[in-house]
């Protein structure tokens, strides 16, 4: 018996969306990849564009084209990214604005999930629209998909800067910082400094291990929360980051890899929070998709901006609502 390649759908194929399909047409993962936008005429563009690139010696023969929901139906996983983006105003964009798209991107991924679950039921779902944490927790616990099988890219990327940002000042390569954000992925995420390691060496350590100016809690927290804005300020938007972010996830399901990630989900016993929250904890992630979630133990810093980060996804989820 033929075996069947992997299919993505990607829903939403703007700037993010396009970073997304990139990625994954170069990752060697999907024999065919779908996209859907509202925009029918993007949809198509991005798909012949990829198409013809298809030609090149280092490009997957992959089959791509634009589609609708019905061609999701066999999908094995399916990346939406589709709404609106912060827009900068006046003095450029703060880290707090991915907030204010709850209300509009709260009913695009409504019926985003709609469409989806009349159709399929076995693929994994990986958000990666903001706020992060309220649309995962709208798709996760409005809609009946598998439990584990609804994430989203979570503090992925913010985890990937907390790692450059300590690289950089100790001046070693990222790969060999280890360390997890957790919690929102806005302004009240914040680093487990209690489990950054270089080396083998905890966060403490550091500054003595490399002869180095000591890094403060709270300064640090503020750079890496501030530098996707940064990213945004300077070029209009951030795309590559996140298409990588989804695809790595991607990658740790259909490979059943049993990786650790900090991936968006919704709570259920951890941190004393049962379905009333979705945010960045450290996960196993799998073919189930999260498989296990770890309650990671926390410092009295940290738990102090666990409980905030808690109340500040809360009112987004609200405001979603």
């Amino acid at each position: 018996m033929p075996i069947k390649p992997h299919k993505l759908g990607i829903i939403g194929v703007g700037r993010v969306g396009d970073a997304v399909l990139s990625d994954a047409m170069m990752s060697g993962l999907f024999g065919e990849i779908c996209v859907i936008d509202v925009n029918e005429d993007m949809a198509a563009g991005q798909a012949l564009d990829q198409h013809h690139a298809t030609a090149l010696p280092n490009v997957t023969n992959v089959d791509v084209h634009a589609g609708g929901y019905d061609d999701l139906a066999d999908a094995d996983v399916i990346i939406i990214t589709a709404g609106p983006s912060i827009t900068a105003g006046k003095g450029g964009a703060t880290s707090a604005a991915r907030r204010e798209l709850a209300a509009t991107n709260g009913k695009i991924i409504r019926a985003t999930m709609a469409e989806i679950t009349r159709r399929n039921h076995d693929a994994a779902i990986i958000i990666c629209s903001n706020p992060l944490d309220a649309v995962v927790h709208i798709a996760s616990t409005e809609f009946d998909h598998p439990r584990g099988l609804v994430l989203g890219t979570g503090t992925i990327l913010d985890s990937a800067r907390m790692c450059r940002v300590v690289a950089d000042h100790l001046g070693v390569d990222p790969d060999y910082v280890r360390g997890y954000m957790i919690g929102e992925h806005g302004p009240s995420g914040f680093p487990m400094f209690s489990g950054v390691n270089v080396g083998g060496v905890g966060f403490d350590g550091l500054a003595e291990l490399f002869d180095s100016d000591p890094m403060d809690r709270d300064e640090l927290t503020e750079r890496i929360n501030d530098a996707g804005t940064d990213v945004f300020n300077l070029k209009g938007w951030t795309s590559a980051g996140i298409g990588q972010s989804a695809l790595t996830i991607a990658r740790s399901i259909l490979l059943d890899e049993h990786a650790v990630y900090p991936v968006c989900t919704t709570l259920h016993g951890q941190y004393g929070h049962d379905g009333d929250v979705s945010m960045s904890v450290p996960c196993v992630i799998g073919v189930k998709g999260v498989e296990r979630i770890l309650e990671v133990p926390l410092d009295d810093w940290e738990q102090e901006h666990l409980n905030a980060t808690i109340t500040a996804i809360q009112e987004t989820i609200a405001a979603a609502s």
